[in-house]
């Protein structure tokens, strides 16, 4: 796996934290997730109206925060995961892969030459310390390529998915793959436990993490237990849910007996 925030999170802690982003895409919403210590943010692209160029603002607004910026593309297309990454990604994810020249394809269009096919943009000079040769080295060392596995076939084609040279890690899409499966939102259900299984099994005979969106700390901590090692906060469903909780709180301490 790349030596990146997100690799040392791993080492260190056995698991790394992030924060899966929909709907805050404001200029500074990296230094908010800094001060909340997060590891890393997964900028959405592929259910949201964000771009490149939506990107380039936030990924340039965030450096010196720490947080190690991934990407969620829509498909694994060359033009999609170039542009995020000379927008200032430093990570890839691309949904429902389910072969492994779709795996292929995602390295080879993340990597520079010898490793992939990506072609050089990079024209500010802050980030070619060394040269040329030492950029593209570093970038092919530290950015991450992460497969999305959420169908039938990606699972059945997993193994041959996880180790392609240069996926270094693998996410589940819970919903995609319960939906697909016939049983929607069943994560309990026997064919999705097993589907999950097999992955798991996958990814610990090949050495690469598996990451999955959260919704609180007993659902990290469960997923943690089974063998889940990134693990990221959906923006909504947390603002939501202390919003709620916090309402909650306030309107018991606020709300005045009745006198009759």
């Amino acid at each position: 796996m790349p030596d990146n925030v997100i690799s040392r999170a791993i080492a260190e802690r056995g698991v790394a934290v992030g924060a899966m982003l929909y709907e805050f895409a404001t200029p500074r919403v990296m230094r908010i997730l800094a001060a909340a210590g997060v590891d890393f943010a997964l900028f959405d692209l592929e259910h949201t109206a964000w771009d490149a160029g939506t990107l380039r603002t936030l990924y340039a607004t965030g450096l010196g925060t720490g947080v190690y910026p991934i990407t969620r593309v829509v498909r694994a297309q060359y033009t999609l995961i170039a542009s995020a990454l000379d927008a200032g990604s430093r990570g890839i994810m691309a949904p429902m892969l389910e072969s492994a020249d779709e795996a292929r394809l995602l390295v080879e269009s993340a990597k520079y030459p010898p490793l992939g096919k990506r072609g050089f943009g990079v024209i500010m000079s802050d980030e070619l310390e060394g040269g040329p040769a030492a950029m593209t080295e570093r970038a092919n060392r530290e950015n991450l390529v992460i497969a999305q596995i959420e169908s039938p076939a990606g699972i059945e084609n997993a193994d041959s998915i996880v180790s392609v040279p240069g996926v270094d890690a693998a996410w589940l899409g819970q919903f995609d793959l319960s939906l697909a499966l016939g049983i929607p939102g069943e994560f309990d259900d026997p064919l999705f436990t097993e589907a999950v299984d097999h992955l798991l099994d996958v990814c610990r005979r090949h050495g690469k993490p598996l990451g999955q969106m959260i919704s609180g700390t007993a659902d990290g901590a469960a997923l943690h237990a089974r063998g889940f090692r990134i693990l990221a906060y959906a923006d909504v469903w947390v603002f939501e849910n202390a919003l709620r909780a916090e309402m909650a709180d306030l309107r018991l301490a606020v709300t005045e007996p009745r006198s009759d």
